[in-house]
């Protein structure tokens, strides 16, 4: 969205009449008199509230979800408004043909569902990658850099390989880019490359922030050697190791390798076998469908009854039922 530097980003009519402190030192909301009142007593009309999302994203505290619906819909307004002035946010199809309004849509969604990714898809991959440079370069908030970049890794993956790269040399040591920068390096650069240079930013991390941050790095290069690395890491257990471990292709065989060698790896096992059910309260593992990869079926219950004898505590007896009654969902 173009927006002329003396009118009120809300309406995009009147003068800028007041500037008001948002999430963002840097960027204040510039409004008019009234698209103030509206915004601080939560009561934007769905226009108002798109045309500030755009700029400053949804996340900011008088835009956010639990005051508005992602069509602008105010949930919880302290001012009526007549339906005559309720005019509508802008929906898919009124901005599929143009790329620049669909670059405005997407910084207002939640998150970047499949019919957004499709709808770049009639557009030039390289015509994406210049709006996307020019957009993050005239912007400081962090929320919409975020959000460029993970339209880079949804949409654009190896044609943009040069500019995630250069962003990665930039950005690697801000803790607020890690993990979109991580997952942006997994799904635009060869595994090769972009795998070392995400544990190397790993190693920096705290011990207790450590299985967290490992899940939201390193689940979308779904590669065993993120197993081979988390035996080397794990100091204890924690269900985001079982997650990681869930979206890393892990095969029957390493599985029995950590039942063998004992908690918590062995408890990391059951977690990660566990979360291969197709975990539909997890939206990761939801869109992945994790599978135990390589099982003779016929072995799974005699392995796990075996472990269950050696660490018969209620955690672990749940765990192995569950994963017996559900072997069909959980391996192949």
């Amino acid at each position: 969205m173009v927006q002329a530097s003396n009118i009120c980003e809300s309406c995009c009519k009147r003068a800028i009449e007041i500037k008001v402190e948002s999430d963002e030192p840097a960027q204040p909301y510039q409004l008019c008199h009234s698209c103030h009142t509206h915004l601080v007593s939560l009561s934007l009309r769905p226009l108002e509230w798109y045309n500030l999302a755009v700029i400053h994203s949804p996340n900011k505290y008088y835009l956010h979800d639990d005051f508005y619906d992602e069509d602008g819909s105010a949930c919880q307004p302290e001012e009526e408004f007549e339906d005559s002035f309720y005019e509508p946010a802008p929906n898919l199809d009124d901005v599929s043909h143009h790329l620049e309004e669909l670059l405005d849509y997407s910084m207002t969604r939640w998150f970047i569902e499949e019919e957004l990714i499709r709808a770049f898809q009639s557009f030039n991959k390289a015509d994406i990658l210049d709006s996307l440079k020019i957009r993050f370069s005239n912007t400081v908030n962090q929320e919409i850099k975020i959000r460029l970049i993970e339209i880079a890794t949804e949409v654009l993956k190896i044609a943009a390989q040069d500019w995630i790269k250069e962003l990665w040399d930039s950005y690697e040591t801000e803790e607020g880019y890690l993990t979109v920068l991580s997952s942006a390096m997994a799904s635009c650069l060869p595994q090769h490359e972009a795998f070392p240079l995400v544990l190397t930013q790993l190693a920096k991390v705290p011990e207790k922030k450590l299985p967290i941050y490992a899940f939201s790095c390193l689940y979308r290069f779904r590669s065993p050697l993120v197993l081979d690395w988390m035996e080397q890491q794990v100091q204890g257990f924690h269900d985001s190791w079982g997650r990681l471990a869930a979206a890393s292709n892990p095969t029957w065989s390493k599985m029995v390798i950590w039942l063998e060698t004992g908690r918590p790896l062995s408890l990391i096992a059951l977690c990660a076998m566990t979360d291969c059910d197709g975990s539909p309260n997890d939206f990761v593992l939801r869109d992945i469908k994790p599978k135990i990869l390589e099982t003779p079926i016929l072995e799974v219950d005699e392995v796990l009854k075996e472990y269950e004898t050696k660490d018969n505590v209620p955690r672990v007896k749940r765990d192995v039922k569950y994963i017996m009654e559900n072997k069909e969902s959980i391996f192949i």
